[in-house]
């Protein structure tokens, strides 16, 4: 059984974010078809080819939510390592950091995204149709009001921009909480610290629904705005637990074979465990499901980190090199990806754009990583220091 040290598991960790964000971005090719809009928003299928893709284990390979929430279990560990070992908690300097690290790439995109908008939005507008997820990005120009709130961190019609910045919001703002729990975890039982926590959790849910429910427009978008981010916390919340209690799971894991076994063989149904229920005709709330999904995630990881031949896959150059580029990958491809069908769908029909797009999408994405988010570290070395 292999054992593998502190920097081996976050390298893994690396080439986990980098698969997830490849993705995100097969998803959002996927969701811009009118097919696979209509298979992955109604579960309605064109063809028997959509529905097996849907609703199998196969839609782990196009299972954008899903991979998000990949990123958001690794962080929640990652993040609150560093505070589970006794760092003390200087909040000031980490919110600095941490807006330096997130948000300051995600403002520049935004400010080229929206350039774009103003250059070609209407020419894409007028000559382009392909599903309606793909029409209404680039609609319009957004106003100087939402512009404002874009920046300061704000899920306002971020839609007509991109299918990947709301995620983005959700994860800023719990920035401002995962310390905290971090440090609560570290102190103190973690029963206690979880059962304090969903207490928590549960006021907040019932606080927002009562806010969704205003017929005050603005109260009950901000509502929904902050019931999305109570939500999605879970799974940060679940990645500090994991990294709490990792050398006792590990352990667990390496002395019950029969443990791994069933874990091999319920990870494919867990992971997409959505579509899988629906394709049996059960009725539930998707985030129930995602809780199941956020199972199977965890489930995943420890089954890497003790399979030579997952960690050696995980470790590849080719997956390295994604996790390198995952956070810029992230950020840049739904804006690359529809400017490239834009300007080549004037030539070609849109849907092969769409198909050719990632050649255009990863080389973007590299050179965003070498020159914006290695000034925006560079920047964030200099403040350390």
């Amino acid at each position: 059984m292999q054992k593998s040290s502190q920097s081996q598991r976050i390298e893994i960790f690396d080439g986990m974010r980098g698969l997830a964000s490849v993705i995100v971005m097969i998803f959002h090719m996927a969701v811009w078809t009118v097919y696979g809009y209509s298979a992955n928003e109604y579960k309605v299928f064109a063809n028997s080819f959509w529905r097996v893709a849907t609703q199998t284990p196969l839609k782990m390979l196009w299972a954008g939510n899903e991979a998000v929430l990949v990123f958001y279990i690794i962080g929640g560990f990652v993040l609150a390592r560093p505070y589970l070992s006794g760092r003390k908690l200087d909040f000031k300097p980490f919110i600095i950091k941490r807006w330096i690290r997130l948000m300051l790439p995600y403002v520049l995109i935004i400010t080229v995204t929206v350039m774009l908008i103003a250059l070609f939005g209407a020419w894409k507008h007028d000559t382009i149709d392909l599903s309606g997820s793909f029409n209404v990005k680039w609609k319009r120009v957004p106003n100087a009001l939402e512009m404002l709130l874009y920046f300061v961190g704000y899920d306002y019609n971020l839609n007509i921009l991109s299918g990947a910045f709301w995620s983005m919001v959700q994860e800023w703002r719990l920035s401002f909480i995962l310390p905290f729990i971090a440090v609560a975890l570290h102190r103190y039982a973690t029963g206690k610290v979880l059962g304090g926590y969903a207490v928590m959790q549960f006021a907040i849910e019932k606080l927002t629904d009562w806010g969704m429910r205003s017929d005050t427009a603005w109260l009950a978008q901000l509502s929904e705005s902050l019931n999305r981010t109570n939500y999605y916390a879970i799974f940060f919340v679940m990645g500090a637990v994991l990294a709490k209690h990792m050398p006792a799971i590990r352990t667990f894991v390496q002395e019950h074979r029969l443990f791994r076994i069933l874990s091999a063989w319920a990870i494919p149904f867990l992971i997409p465990s959505q579509w899988i229920l629906a394709a049996l005709g059960f009725s539930f709330r998707v985030r129930h499901a995602l809780l199941l999904t956020g199972l199977g995630i965890i489930l995943f990881l420890l089954l890497c980190l003790e399979s030579p031949r997952l960690t050696a896959f995980f470790k590849s150059k080719p997956l390295l090199l994604l996790g390198k580029l995952s956070f810029s990958l992230y950020l840049t491809h739904t804006t690359s990806i529809v400017l490239f069908v834009t300007l080549l769908g004037q030539t070609i029909p849109p849907e092969i754009a769409l198909l050719l797009s990632p050649l255009f999408a990863l080389p973007v994405a590299y050179l965003w990583q070498k020159y914006v988010e290695t000034w925006c570290l560079d920047l964030l070395n200099h403040f350390k220091k």
